[in-house]
């Protein structure tokens, strides 16, 4: 049975008890001369809070002629967009089918309505009731093509509407403020207000009945405890509630390193724990249930945004290792500078340093030892020179084949890049995305790096890290597989010194081999931009980026003897070379970039000296 608070002269009372919400208006509650319809309670209540940590900033934040080609029926999704003649939307389809290449994240992503919180904003604006309209027709599309109760098999299948981390992000996202916004809209009727509210409830349950694990988990969680706020007055909104939230405190003790990153090791899915977290701990707070939250939560919440804070870039994003796009920190985590205002490093983090002061230390390098990410800067200004190393394990989830990979930044200007990777499609591109091949790694015989563990490691990695105010050092390993096979062919050993008076980066690698024959070692630099010059010996490197930019980039190559540095831009054939692979949603997320390839002289050990300077 579902309770239903009931309106009278007297205030509100949850004494009366009805047969559960149904599809039908006429359902009413029992009997009393002055109680309210369960579809009249609904409208009639008072407003809930809006909490908003900026998770949702890039759905609401579109112009008007954006949002009526929603109203038509033109929706976008991971980069793809289909128009739905009418806006009879089709929440089965899958547009990436047809257009290619195939990409099943985008029938699942459809599914997260995304852009009804680009509807209920404009709603909000401007009053016009076709944006209640529109959002109310792909509501009842999508009820009578999915039934609204999902399945209790097959829900995570490719083509599912019911994949739980959609249903987790849609009632934390989307469904929370479409029916907060629409919920007295006449489009909004009766019948398909009950329903929303009737399939509401049915996936808070299910999500609490099917947990997964990793970042799922943490909106899957996140979801469930929105709907138990948004709706109280189901007897097991409260069981929801608690449960909700004593898995999710459970699973970000579990799944935050020591040193405050998310164990996946992918900064974009660090930002999905932290908006997570931030949205459930400011929504608790607002709907007075902040005495609940564990007295652990902040101090996990507060370590996992000083992660971030070490490994920020200049330009007050997170480098792009492993599945991570571009996503400025303004934004995610926006909100730490509210919950902890005594940090004063993460108010300057979040307000891209125009105010807050910047991290205190003898430097403003930092190694992250259970990451294994190595950040060196010059600084905190706008304009220093930066570089991220990889010496960590692969990670617990979205993970590339990148040891020893690393990026270079002057300013807010990328120079060495690891691209993100591309987008969760069936194609050439997303393998070359994951692969060595893609960043800044060793090839042996024409072999990419192609490890499977560790996925974490429970003791700091040792990286020789030192750092001063003149100089950082740290080195790396990396002595696993190469090649679809997974041959171990040799052992590559990286240096990397940062001398910071002279603004130059030295490399040192060393190439051995690992069954004593002797083999073919390339070393690989990825630039975003074909504009690369080599000079005729093969030695020097220039690459300029395009007009209004401010750096560009010079390399010197040398070592044992013999090496001698080739650029590719934009090669399909034999192999992929030379192509940045973004995650953006924005055109052109792939375009022809350039890769720099160092060739040695075939030997059992090779020692290669790259040196990087940042030039005006």
């Amino acid at each position: 049975m579902d309770r239903v608070c009931q309106l009278t002269s007297r205030g509100v009372h949850r004494s009366h008890v009805f047969a559960g919400i149904a599809l039908a208006a006429t359902v009413i509650c029992a009997a009393t001369a002055d109680a309210l319809p369960p579809a009249a309670y609904f409208r009639s209540r008072p407003a809930k809070p809006e909490i908003d940590s900026g998770v949702f900033a890039r759905d609401a934040a579109r112009d008007l002629g954006e949002v009526d080609r929603i109203v038509k029926g033109e929706i976008e999704v991971v980069g793809v967009t289909w128009a739905f003649p009418s806006n009879r939307v089709d929440w089965l389809f899958d547009a990436s089918a047809k257009k290619g290449p195939y990409n099943p994240e985008w029938t699942w992503q459809l599914n997260r309505m995304s852009f009804w919180t680009a509807l209920a904003r404009a709603y909000t604006r401007t009053g016009d009731e076709k944006y209640a309209r529109a959002f109310a027709q792909q509501f009842s599309d999508w009820l009578k093509q999915t039934g609204g109760v999902p399945p209790e098999r097959g829900y995570n299948d490719r083509g599912s509407p019911w994949r739980t981390i959609e249903e987790g992000i849609r009632l934390m996202g989307s469904w929370s403020v479409a029916f907060e916004t629409f919920r007295k809209s006449p489009a909004f009727t009766d019948e398909l207000l009950l329903a929303f509210i009737k399939s509401a409830h049915a996936q808070a349950r299910h999500l609490i009945a099917h947990p997964t694990r990793g970042n799922w988990l943490l909106m899957e969680m996140t979801g469930a405890y929105f709907f138990a706020l948004d709706f109280p007055e189901f007897e097991d909104s409260e069981s929801i509630r608690r449960e909700a939230l004593r898995v999710f405190s459970q699973a970000i003790k579990a799944q935050i390193l020591p040193d405050g990153l998310h164990y996946e090791l992918s900064p974009n899915y660090h930002q999905v724990f932290h908006s997570s977290a931030t949205r459930l701990y400011l929504r608790a707070q607002a709907f007075g249930f902040g005495h609940e939250i564990p007295k652990d939560f902040l101090d996990t919440l507060r370590l996992g945004t000083e992660g971030p804070l070490a490994l920020v870039t200049p330009a007050f994003t997170l480098p792009n290792f492993n599945d991570t796009f571009t996503d400025p920190l303004a934004s995610s985590l926006s909100a730490a500078a509210k919950i902890f205002p005594e940090r004063r490093d993460f108010l300057w983090l979040v307000t891209n340093g125009r105010e807050g002061e910047p991290p205190k230390g003898e430097t403003a390098s930092r190694y992250l030892p259970y990451s294994g990410f190595a950040a060196m800067r010059t600084d905190w200004t706008s304009d220093a020179t930066y570089l991220a190393f990889d010496v960590g394990p692969l990670g617990m989830g979205h993970w590339h084949q990148d040891k020893l990979s690393f990026v270079l930044w002057k300013g807010n200007e990328c120079l060495v890049f690891d691209d993100g990777g591309g987008q969760y499609e069936a194609s050439r591109r997303r393998g070359y995305g994951l692969s060595g091949y893609d960043h800044n790694t060793l090839l042996v015989d024409v072999l990419a790096q192609n490890r499977l563990n560790p996925r974490r490691v429970t003791a700091p990695i040792d990286a020789g890290w030192r750092s001063t105010k003149d100089e950082d050092f740290a080195f790396g390993i990396y002595d696993q597989e190469f090649g679809p096979k997974r041959f171990k062919l040799a052992k590559q050993r990286r240096e990397i010194t940062f001398d910071k008076k002279r603004d130059v980066i030295t490399i040192c690698d060393v190439a051995e081999s690992a069954d004593g024959k002797e083999h073919d070692y390339t070393l690989l630099f990825q630039l975003d931009t074909t504009n690369v010059v080599v000079s005729a010996d093969g030695r020097r490197v220039r690459a300029d980026y395009g007009a209004g930019k401010k750096y560009a980039l010079e390399m010197e190559i040398g070592g044992d003897g013999g090496e001698r540095a080739e650029a590719v831009s934009g090669r399909l054939k034999p192999s992929m070379a030379g192509w940045f692979v973004g995650r953006e949603y924005q055109v052109p997320t792939v375009r022809p970039a350039t890769t720099v390839f160092v060739k040695a002289p075939k030997g059992k050990t090779h020692r290669f000296r790259t040196v990087l300077r940042p030039v005006k």
